[in-house]
């Protein structure tokens, strides 16, 4: 396993607030794990939940599971892409179960605004490269 070390250099903001870290530096990794975007949708591809706090946790359960497959956790996420379709209604809840999920050294994180997914009903989907 690889050691990792997040960095939050002092001449910039505290992004602890907001869940994540401005650096993530892992030396000696032994594996780098990529997932593809993960939502909250069943093996049928249906949506969990019209609800985002649903949808967020069901998603994260899904990383967790493909992590799972390959011998990670949610703490081997190094970098986290997060895809919402209202960031100014959802972040907080977001960065709320991600913190509560991973409490300590936060991956590095992006939030985009996302117009539509290809499924219907969807509002959050999270890429995340993971690192052991």
């Amino acid at each position: 396993m690889g050691i990792r070390s997040t960095i939050n250099p002092g001449q910039m903001w505290d992004p602890s607030e907001r869940s994540y870290s401005h650096v993530v530096k892992i030396d000696n990794p032994s594996s780098i794990i990529f997932l593809a975007g993960m939502a909250a949708v069943d093996e049928n591809m249906a949506v969990s939940s019209t609800d985002i706090e649903d949808q967020v946790r069901d998603t994260f359960a899904n990383i967790e599971a493909q992590l799972a497959a390959v011998g990670a956790s949610l703490t081997d996420i190094a970098d986290m892409t997060v895809y919402m379709k209202d960031i100014k209604a959802h972040g907080d809840t977001v960065r709320a179960v991600r913190r509560e999920l991973i409490p300590h050294d936060p991956p590095t994180s992006t939030m985009v605004g996302n117009a539509d997914f290809t499924l219907d009903g969807l509002l959050v989907e999270i890429d995340v490269i993971a690192v052991t």
